[in-house]
């Protein structure tokens, strides 16, 4: 399977190639007018439409719901890209050997995590693989938004007042929902502030807003959950009297059972846990016209989410200009 897709990769890779070659010469369909901007994952496409005007066309590789760890792109997406003027996506690792194409497209593709001021955590089940996740920290998504904002003024000059108008808008409501995200948390008895969810997506969410995060897999989808991973939660479970634990929206229904079997096994040993009502959007946002169908409405879902179910109570309003 894995020699399968890595030489399927290749083809597209050259597909796309060629595709970048057309581009670059001036080969472009007279319907299309507008600069392409192409992105990865729902997240990033997500921050592109808020910082874009009508001007440029935004386009995302990955539907929601899909897991980046583990999506083996298509043909027509690598294509796709090769015909951009622009390509953001995550980097530190998550879109797989995608990222190493994208990677030779040089100063067309711009990974938005990889910047100073993010500062990445190291797995600890691959050792020196860095954590992509940074999303989940508001404050860090603004540095994604500012990275994004400068390559596209570059892309489009003519537009930039409007380009920097729109991204200092959408960086204040970043900063606006940070703050009311700490305010949540604080809801939650200190003790009871554990996050134990199906795959290790939310240590910067955790570190930023002051949660203690443990998982049944590790920063990956693509791998395998170590037996006595299992277990080892539950004793923690058990010692910490975590009252919840959750499921995720973009992995695997089986990945899910193995915190179902968390439970159990507590539950065995005499806690009161449960499984949250709601699933946690981590490498995906929800369907577009949902709730959690843009980065905001994704993090404020999961806040709800996990303070609702660690306190007993909803978490206060955001009235959209909270302060930090």
């Amino acid at each position: 399977m894995v020699v399968l897709r890595a030489a399927g990769l290749v083809l597209v890779s050259c597909a796309w190639i060629a595709s970048g070659c057309n581009r670059e010469s001036g080969a472009q369909s007279p319907e299309r007018r507008r600069p392409l901007v192409v992105c990865t994952t729902t997240m990033i496409t997500d921050l592109a439409r808020q910082v874009c005007g009508p001007e440029i066309e935004v386009v995302g590789i990955m539907p929601p719901g899909v897991d980046p760890h583990t999506y083996t792109p298509r043909p027509q997406d690598l294509i796709l890209a090769g015909r951009a003027d622009l390509i953001l996506y995550n980097g530190l690792g998550l879109e797989g050997r995608m990222g190493d194409v994208f990677r030779r497209a040089g100063a067309r593709a711009v990974a938005l995590a990889e910047d100073p001021r993010i500062r990445t955590r190291t797995s600890v089940v691959k050792q020196g693989a860095p954590d992509p996740h940074c999303w989940w920290n508001a404050r860090y998504f603004a540095v994604y938004a500012e990275r994004a904002r400068d390559a596209l003024v570059r892309l489009d000059p003519s537009g930039g007042a409007e380009i920097r108008r729109r991204a200092e808008a959408y960086i204040q409501r970043l900063y606006s929902v940070d703050a009311w995200v700490r305010r949540a948390i604080e809801q939650i008895p200190p003790e009871q502030r554990w996050l134990i969810t199906s795959h290790d997506a939310f240590y910067y969410y955790g570190e930023a807003y002051g949660l203690r995060v443990a998982a049944v897999l590790g920063i990956s989808t693509d791998a395998n959950v170590r037996a006595l991973r299992i277990q080892e939660l539950a004793r923690l479970v058990v010692a910490n009297r975590v009252p919840a634990i959750f499921h995720e929206t973009s992995v695997t229904a089986a990945l899910n059972q193995m915190v179902d079997r968390v439970v159990e096994l507590a539950r065995a040993e005499g806690a009161e846990v449960r499984v949250a009502d709601d699933p946690l959007y981590s490498d995906s946002l929800g369907l577009p016209d949902g709730p959690a169908g843009t980065y905001i409405g994704a993090l404020m879902a999961n806040t709800r989410t996990v303070v609702t179910a660690l306190s007993g109570h909803e978490p206060p309003p955001w009235n959209g200009s909270e302060q930090p």
